[in-house]
């Protein structure tokens, strides 16, 4: 999860700095682009994608119901 450790840091550099809102959104643009991009290409070349950590969520958001027993 480096990427997305280092795009919030880098994001909030950047919000600290009074950036102007069109190139901050620029900027943001071309992070999800380059990551939709890796992505494609990851499973282009066959290569399962797999997250290692826990959730950034909080509470029950993203998480599969329970079956029913």
């Amino acid at each position: 999860m480096s990427f997305i450790t280092d795009f919030e840091t880098e994001f909030t550099k950047k919000l600290l700095s009074s950036e102007k809102s069109e190139d901050l959104v620029r900027w943001v643009c071309e992070k999800i682009l380059e990551s939709y991009r890796n992505g494609i290409t990851a499973g282009q070349n066959g290569v399962t994608v797999k997250r290692q950590g826990q959730s950034r969520r909080r509470g029950s958001y993203g998480k599969a119901d329970k079956p029913a027993v």
